[in-house]
């Protein structure tokens, strides 16, 4: 072998031991969440999962991680969701996604988690937030129905997990437990800090609609008297306040009418913020409050991972659990508490005299890395092994017919590579395909020495999956999927190993 690199032929032949060792073959993460949603937690919880995978990777020396991300309210169609197919791992970064009644999630995760079922991608779903179940429902059933695909490996959730056990994963081997949110990771993951010196309380208001559309019998015009009576209670007392939201834009609206309600239009600039334009800056925002009043439960998030004492007001069990296990249940304000100015006044002073017990982020944050990392570094790790195997001197089997509108691919690896097809279809077995054979499945169960099968893009993997496991083989070690093994030695027409320089 040349000294100086190595020279493979452009045609996709498997890797050598010697060869694969001489680089690491990149693993590629798909972040699938609300990354373009105006609601800037669910941005935040994208951006603190993307920090923790890349924190697990440095600590367990993978060193060639491609994380990219989708929104799946955005992705509707075959074509666009094609970067489910070219991934190694789907991760759902966490949020309140086991939702059905107020969301689309059913139907918008689904269109992913088909494409991961169809292609055998790993799903990892990372501290699901549970907001019920209904086994009528129609949405709830998709829910399950998707959780329990073949591709589902690892779930965590961030709230009731026991629940999430007892209901969408009783039919599964999934087990669920409960784990922090990852924005417990805002800090490190946006280089920012609390300032200190800072006197003033953040006022942070949602949606009119938001408190009745969860059952809890708080009108519009409930809250406009609610936050009017606070903030001249505030007032009164002197203490320095800002308005703001988590960006969305009806949580904005009400702002602009609570604004109106109070007769102060033309104060906003001084009284308020404007919509935040990105994560980073809601952040920043929050970062700059000494204290906290707010209903948007990530903003109550990001202010206790950056250390600042917060009272919310209660429209979703979700806030209750939160406050909690962050050891501050009596700052989770419910609805009849909220006509109470003086009360929550109080409660406030008391959050600022007191902050937070020492140690419980410290031990939130381990929970949420530890989420990301338990799954993530150890699929990583074994995917890496595989793809560094000799299979050189294996035979290569297909399962499943090839995709005949593809002749380069065909041409160059099928024709050249392919010893011979198996497939279920018994009108097929025993025909040919691009001059090789045609077996039936059967075949794989009585060979000795067992080939290398790769999984075609055009059966369904998770039929194949029963059948190669039934017949004792082992996924990535003696198979895997079409796109898997082709990117490991295979991309647009050359090796991965070409020109590579010899340590």
């Amino acid at each position: 072998m040349d000294k100086e690199k190595v020279n493979i032929s452009v045609n996709p032949a498997p890797l050598t031991k010697e060869e694969a060792s001489l680089v690491e073959p990149e693993t590629k993460v798909l972040i699938c969440g609300l990354m373009q949603c105006r609601n800037l937690g669910d941005v935040v919880i994208a951006d603190c999962v993307k920090y923790l995978i890349k924190k697990s990777a440095k600590k367990d020396g993978l060193n060639n991680v491609k994380i990219s991300t989708l929104d799946i309210r955005r992705q509707k169609d075959k074509k666009s969701l094609n970067r489910v197919r070219n991934s190694d791992l789907v991760i759902f970064p966490g949020g309140g996604f086991i939702k059905y009644k107020a969301e689309k999630f059913p139907l918008e995760m689904g269109r992913v988690t088909d494409r991961a079922e169809h292609y055998g991608i790993p799903v990892m779903y990372n501290a699901m937030g549970y907001e019920g179940f209904d086994g009528e429902n129609e949405g709830c059933k998709t829910l399950k129905a998707m959780l329990e695909n073949s591709s589902s490996r690892y779930i965590t959730c961030r709230d009731f997990s026991q629940e999430l056990n007892e209901t969408y994963l009783s039919d599964t081997a999934l087990t669920s437990v409960r784990v922090a949110d990852p924005a417990m990771w805002v800090s490190e993951t946006y280089k920012i800090k609390r300032n200190p010196d800072s006197d003033i309380v953040g006022l942070g208001v949602a949606r009119g609609g938001l408190f009745e559309d969860h059952g809890v019998p708080v009108t519009k015009e409930d809250l406009l008297d609610i936050w009017s009576s606070l903030i001249k209670a505030l007032e009164a007392e002197g203490i320095k306040y800002k308005l703001f939201t988590n960006g969305l834009r009806q949580d904005e609206e009400f702002l602009t009418d609570l604004l109106a309600f109070m007769g102060r239009e033309e104060e906003r600039e001084n009284i308020s913020l404007p919509s935040a334009e990105n994560a980073k800056q809601l952040v920043e925002y929050i970062s700059g409050f000494s204290s906290m009043i707010a209903t948007r439960m990530h903003a109550n998030i990001i202010a206790f991972s950056l250390g600042i004492p917060s009272v919310a007001f209660v429209w979703n069990d979700k806030l209750r659990f939160f406050g909690e296990s962050i050891g501050c249940p009596e700052r989770y304000l419910e609805y009849t508490q909220l006509k109470n100015t003086k009360h929550i006044v109080n409660v406030l002073k008391k959050a600022q005299a007191e902050g937070y017990q020492e140690g419980i982020l410290k031990q939130e944050k381990a929970s949420a890395y530890k989420s990301v990392r338990a799954f993530f570094s150890p699929f990583a790790k074994e995917l890496l092994n595989n793809r560094r195997r000799d299979l050189s001197k294996k035979k290569l089997v297909c399962y499943g017919l090839p995709n005949l509108d593809s002749p380069k691919l065909n041409d160059e690896f099928f024709e050249n590579y392919i010893d011979y097809y198996v497939i279920d279809d018994p009108e097929l077995a025993g025909t040919t395909c691009l001059s090789k054979p045609v077996y039936s499945s059967k075949k794989l169960r009585k060979i000795f020495n067992k080939p290398f099968v790769i999984v075609s893009e055009t059966v369904e993997y998770s039929d194949c999956l029963k059948a190669l496991e039934k017949y004792k083989y082992k996924e990535k070690f003696d198979f895997t999927n079409m796109h898997s093994y082709t990117r490991y030695v295979y991309k647009k027409g050359e090796v991965f190993l070409a020109e590579s320089k010899v340590k």
